[in-house]
């Protein structure tokens, strides 16, 4: 998915509508150039003219004031702006009042974003969530201490609304030593998906926040842009079009270099097939006597440089392996791939350890030492990632902890227990609950955090619901192996549906 870049335009338009088409002209033609690698919006900010300042500042000199009653447009030229706008960014607006939250919704803005100033603004946060449907939620959190950001996220999670946060620093500008993007992390460790961008105001000169960014996981960016006329000079926190386009090129080259795990993988190959070139192939010490099935022990083979084209290497001689002709083959002789079978007894389990590392991982969930993995394969290893599960057992006493792990689309088959009584809690991704009651299924969709207590003699099954597979906490009483009984008759016959692997 593509970064967001979200030009926050603020009162730059200095209440021109020529110069605010001419901004969002300018912008769109810069953004062009990018557009391969990332996504653009455009953002305006709405002050009610008549209500936002009170009627006793009316004639009031504060800067701020006179700035925005310099700034404001009627509704009339706004409509005609985002009609410029449409066709040529995702359009964003801040509301800083309530009658402006009912014009972002009749202008049929894509995003709505909250300002910092009003991240705990809670009249304007009431009256955004009961107005917002389904509209996306942008929310920028500078000055917000971490009690205030906690409750900040409570408060749109609790409502369901699709709300994503913004690492923000408000100062104007911002100097590099006050960038601080460690929080961003230290956010983003705390609340996941939900810290999604950062929104710096840094001084127009700093090219690099963007890419360091990208880099430690940020996907939206709101930077304020402007132009400069003979009679419009910019703030001191927003950019030009040419600092813009520096900003921007290192973004890109961050974008390029932190790549895609699905790229970095096709990669692997021919690294693999570079690395051949510096590898040792693996000779024979004594000849090979019978015509097949002989096995090859290790003290009947040598390792040495180079490695010829279809020999097999050092690195895939694996004392978990088993190695057999099916050929005569003189001492000395290279040992190639077709001339051998080979069996690997533990290929497998290797394979699903590492799939189990790496969703563990995802799920921030921390393994015991010496942990290991207990995999339930109930049709068989050639079924496992359709029907199967992975579990950890922390602690089985009077009471028991075990992590429960399901990759992508893995299914749990129906079962019960007679004397354990268990509750599922979800760390990490999604899962149906089926509980089967009379022969009829009662399905729950489970997410992050929520919970449920299966009684003794409950038969029920489970299965993955996200991509990245799901990780369950299982809080029960002892559990005791003899205690699953499986409704397939199939899986309570087989004797070898377990197998165990160390978790490190």
């Amino acid at each position: 998915m593509k970064p967001l870049v979200i030009f926050e335009m603020a009162n730059n338009h200095m209440g021109n509508l020529s110069h605010a088409k001419s901004i969002i002209a300018k912008y769109y033609q810069l953004s062009k150039k990018f557009r391969n690698t990332i996504s653009f919006a455009i953002k305006f900010q709405y002050r009610d003219s008549k209500t936002f300042i009170h009627e006793s500042y009316s004639s009031s000199n504060d800067k701020q004031i006179l700035r925005f009653k310099t700034t404001f447009f009627s509704r009339d030229k706004w409509k005609k702006i985002i009609l410029f706008s449409r066709n040529k960014f995702k359009l964003i607006c801040t509301p800083f009042d309530e009658i402006s939250v009912e014009n972002v919704i009749k202008d049929k803005f894509d995003y709505l974003k909250i300002a910092s100033c009003s991240a705990t603004d809670w009249p304007l946060l009431e009256v955004i969530v009961k107005k917002i449907k389904k509209r996306n939620i942008i929310c920028s959190l500078g000055g917000t201490n971490k009690n205030e950001i906690s409750n900040v996220i409570s408060f749109f999670s609790t409502r369901n609304l699709n709300a994503k946060f913004l690492y923000c620093v408000a100062k104007y500008p911002t100097l590099p030593k006050d960038l601080n993007l460690i929080y961003f992390q230290e956010l983003k460790n705390l609340y996941g998906d939900k810290i999604a961008g950062i929104s710096l105001h840094e001084d127009p000169n700093e090219f690099l926040s963007g890419a360091i960014g990208y880099s430690m996981g940020a996907r939206i960016f709101e930077k304020h842009v402007g132009l400069t006329t003979r009679s419009i000079k910019l703030n001191k926190y927003s950019v030009n079009l040419n600092q813009m386009e520096k900003w921007l090129n290192y973004l890109n080259m961050s974008i390029e270099q932190v790549g895609d795990v699905k790229k970095r993988n096709l990669n692997i190959f021919k690294e693999k097939q570079l690395l051949k070139n510096f590898q040792r192939g693996v000779y024979l010490k004594k000849n090979i006597k019978k015509k097949a099935n002989e096995k090859i022990s290790f003290k009947n083979v040598s390792f040495h440089f180079p490695l010829s084209k279809g020999q097999l290497s050092a690195n895939n001689y694996s004392r978990f392996s088993d190695f057999k002709t099916n050929k005569l083959i003189d001492h000395g002789n290279k040992l190639l791939i077709k001339d051998i079978k080979i069996k690997n007894s533990r290929g497998k389990a290797v394979e699903i350890r590492n799939k189990i590392r790496d969703l563990a991982a995802r799920a921030n969930v921390i393994i015991p030492k010496y942990s290991r993995i207990e995999i339930s394969h109930h049709y068989g290893f050639e079924n496992y990632y359709k029907f199967g599960l992975s579990m950890i057992v922390i602690i089985n006493k009077t009471y028991c902890k075990k992590y429960l792990f399901l990759l992508q689309n893995q299914k749990h088959p129906a079962h019960c227990h007679k004397k354990k009584k268990e509750t599922f809690l979800i760390l990490f991704g999604e899962i149906e609950l089926n509980i089967i009651l009379n022969k009829k299924k009662k399905k729950k969709i489970m997410k992050p955090g929520e919970m449920f207590t299966i009684e003794p003699g409950t038969s029920h099954e489970f299965k993955a619901l996200s991509l990245a597979g799901t990780v369950i906490e299982e809080i029960s009483t002892e559990s005791i192996r003899s205690d699953s009984y499986y409704l397939d008759d199939r899986i309570s016959k087989n004797r070898n549906r377990k197998s165990f692997i160390s978790f490190y």
